[in-house]
């Protein structure tokens, strides 16, 4: 749908705890834990969010509609490059291996030249400018990494008029916003789902009409070396302020409810906007979903540092937030809190940044390898 201007790494991977400067001795039950680990059985999955500055929510910030070509402008020429992106994601995958990767904010890009939304047009644009997606998909081939798109759901799509040039003229850009689902080609998948939550924040500009941010999630049932469970990718709403936090535990809601006569196991991966370092206290979002009997993996995840494929730990600061998390849930024992091994790390860019403290890291996804116990009925 057409919104009119009135409208619209080098890899760093964090280890799976902090690490001291201190040599760490290896505790003989957790290598014990970690073999079972790497046995036919385990289940990989990966959460990752490709967003960049350049998103329909970011270049609707703006103080005015007026200043929303100029904004558009300046966030289009901050692009990071596609395909040396699409490479970074690429290790990522080639390290980990995942059966099941969710992917967030999966933006495309499309031009109308010249523009009419500035002129009140309808319009919409249609010439294909950068689509993430087959670059990824293509960079995985060539290493003979074989992956498929199972699933995807259309969230946010806004078009907003473009500043080109000195001597100013106008084109149109429209940025369309995808969660996906990718499965490996050996993992079997059926029952695929897909929603957009009915809650959502409305971004107003003086002299600009409304406009809502959609989010939504995707689902499929996998079956990966005969065991079956239901794989979800979500993306919640940020919560800056009271409206975001209002709409993003309604979405939170929305996603629990659809879950809960789910009978195979849950694997729910995503970017959740909810800062889990902050505990239940800290984080509404995270409580609700931990009170309605989902596990962070993150929480139980083996001791130790876990180095990337490029050599390189990190330890994890108090000061981390922890917004791209794992979740499981199995119907199977009255004690859901019940996990098997899990090893865990962070993937994305590391950007340094005043909140809170001295700084705070941007993780941009997660990557998990356990196991759960599996119900006999699957």
């Amino acid at each position: 749908m057409k919104y009119i201007l009135a409208v619209g790494i080098s890899m760093m991977v964090f280890g799976a705890v902090q690490v001291s400067t201190l040599p760490q001795t290896a505790d003989p039950r957790e290598q014990s834990a970690s073999a079972v680990l790497f046995v036919p059985g385990a289940l990989t999955v990966m959460t990752r969010s490709l967003g960049t500055e350049l998103s329909g929510e970011r270049v609707l910030q703006a103080p005015h509609a007026a200043y929303v070509p100029t904004r558009a402008a300046e966030l289009f020429g901050r692009q990071p490059d596609a395909s040396s992106r699409a490479r970074t994601l690429a290790d990522e995958v080639q390290y980990a291996r995942p059966h099941l990767i969710g992917l967030q904010q999966v933006t495309e890009l499309r031009l109308q030249s010249p523009g009419d939304a500035l002129f009140g047009g309808r319009e919409p644009a249609r010439t294909p400018y950068l689509d993430p997606l087959p670059l990824l998909l293509g960079e995985l081939e060539a290493r003979g990494l074989h992956y498929r798109e199972v699933a995807r759901v259309r969230n946010t799509d806004v078009e907003v008029p473009l500043r080109r040039g000195q001597e100013p003229t106008f084109d149109d850009l429209r940025l369309t916003d995808f969660d996906i689902i990718l499965a490996r080609s050996d993992v079997t998948v059926s029952q695929v789902r897909t929603g957009n939550y009915l809650a959502r924040r409305e971004v107003k500009l003086p002299r600009m009409a409304p406009v809502e941010l959609t989010r939504g999630w995707v689902s499929v049932a996998a079956e990966v070396e005969g065991q079956r469970y239901r794989f979800v990718s979500t993306h919640l709403e940020p919560a800056p302020g009271e409206e975001g936090l209002r709409v993003q535990l309604a979405q939170a809601e929305e996603l629990i409810g659809s879950l809960r006569g789910e009978t195979l196991p849950v694997v729910l991966v995503g970017d959740f906007n909810s800062p889990a370092n902050l505990g239940l206290v800290g984080a509404p979002t995270y409580r609700e979903l931990l009170l309605a009997g989902y596990v962070d993996v993150w929480t139980r995840r083996l001791g130790g540092a876990l180095a990337s494929g490029g050599g390189l730990t990190l330890g994890m600061t108090a000061m981390e937030e922890r917004l791209n998390l794992v979740l499981v849930r199995t119907p199977v024992s009255p004690a859901p809190r019940q996990l098997g091994p899990v090893l865990a790390y962070g993937v994305g860019a590391l950007h340094e940044r005043r909140r809170f403290g001295p700084w705070r890291t941007d993780l941009s996804g997660v990557v998990a390898r356990l196991r759960m116990p599996v119900s006999a009925r699957n």
